[in-house]
């Protein structure tokens, strides 16, 4: 497997010096001198999760609104919980977060640390999810696909070379900026994001459908690098152009199994009306072998991003096919939740040093709880 990536010098815009408290906590863009309530007006709750709450900050002197991410610090001592970040967590996602700036990843403007509480204060995104903008479109083609995978792999390519793995990537964490506009997509999520070359990536984490064969090996001491976040891109493809994921079983071993063979199909008669540079683009993203997989700067100049496309017809198909994907998007997040589980159960068998059999992984799931996480991530933390 390819060497994980190495870090490159920070601008010094965006210096990630440390504090030399217990837990270190990035300085960059870290706001002491007033409190968060000083600067802007905190309104209605744009969205809740598992582990922050997220507001309407309107600017007092400006009048400008951004989104502002509110996340309790657990006490320096806590280990991570089902439900609950460390304060590492919180402050390895922030350090992640000041050194980034470009057109297709969430922007994060300054933070606050006040008492047990952090507050982030981002780009106010408010088009939503990309998915749904696909489907409330008056038309979508291949070409619309295109501009919109196009922007996913800029976003990817720089976090790479900024030495950032994000880890999650996957539809619901391509939002965009303004409603109803599939030319200004971000990325967003980042606390499964991770430095490179900071320490050796071997968590078992993702989401289970987007999920890249290597994470889930279940061999102890087996490293995986960036191409994980272009196994996901190749996921993400695939729905864009054929509305349905590449991997699904309602049993989430038989999912796991499917991904760790990369077993899919353009047998349905979605893809009848989809170019084969296309088809051979996903084949090249959902590559078993992480070293035969592209990256994204090689998926860039790929011809069908690169080339005339021969199709301009109108995906009628692979919209009805997201519509019942969404439709079945309840009963999809309880398998998650399952699938989640195993990840868990691997995971820490792997953390105290004994190898996953495949009868581990393709044995029953009993374990469904966390309703309320079934859209956010898996809770697994790198080794320390």
């Amino acid at each position: 497997m390819e060497a994980p990536l190495r870090l490159s010098e920070a601008p010094a815009a965006y210096s990630n010096a440390k504090t030399k408290d217990a837990v270190s906590r990035p300085t960059s863009k870290l706001r002491t001198d007033a409190k968060v309530r000083d600067i802007y007006k905190l309104g209605k709750t744009l969205g809740t999760g598992g582990f922050a709450i997220v507001k309407l900050a309107t600017d007092k002197q400006t009048s400008e609104e951004y989104a502002c991410k509110i996340m309790a610090l657990p006490e320096e001592s806590a280990k991570a919980g089902d439900n609950e970040n460390t304060r590492e967590d919180i402050f390895k996602e922030i350090d992640i977060l000041v050194g980034l700036n470009h057109e297709n990843v969430i922007f994060l403007k300054e933070y606050f640390e006040e008492g047990n509480k952090v507050y982030l204060i981002t780009e106010l995104l408010t088009g939503g999810e990309l998915l749904d903008a696909v489907l409330e479109r008056g038309s979508y083609n291949e070409a619309d696909a295109r501009y919109c995978f196009v922007q996913l792999l800029r976003g990817i390519e720089y976090l790479h070379t900024k030495n950032v793995v994000h880890r999650d990537l996957k539809l619901e964490n391509l939002l965009l900026a303004t409603p109803d506009d599939i030319t200004k997509i971000k990325i967003a999520d980042f606390g499964l994001a991770k430095k490179a070359a900071e320490s050796a990536m071997d968590t078992i984490c993702g989401t289970p459908q987007y999920v890249a064969p290597e994470v889930i090996q279940g061999i102890p001491g087996l490293i995986y690098n960036a191409a994980v976040d272009l196994w996901s891109a190749g996921v993400v493809l695939f729905i864009l152009l054929g509305g349905y994921p590449p991997f699904y079983d309602e049993s989430e071993p038989a999912l796991f199994e499917q991904i760790r063979k990369g077993h899919y199909t353009f047998d349905d008669p979605v893809w009848d009306t989809i170019t084969e540079p296309a088809k051979d683009l996903i084949r090249k993203l959902l590559a078993v072998d992480p070293r035969k997989r592209l990256t994204a700067s090689q998926a860039l100049k790929h011809k069908w991003i690169t080339g005339t496309l021969d199709s301009t017809a109108n995906l009628d198909l692979t919209r009805l096919n997201m519509r019942r994907t969404l439709r079945n998007k309840f009963k999809g997040a309880v398998h998650t939740i399952v699938a989640q589980n195993r990840l868990r159960d691997v995971a820490q068998m792997v953390k105290s040093g004994k190898a996953v059999r495949g009868e581990t992984l393709l044995s029953d799931a009993q374990d469904v709880q966390r309703m309320a996480d079934i859209v956010k991530r898996i809770e697994l933390k790198d080794k320390k």
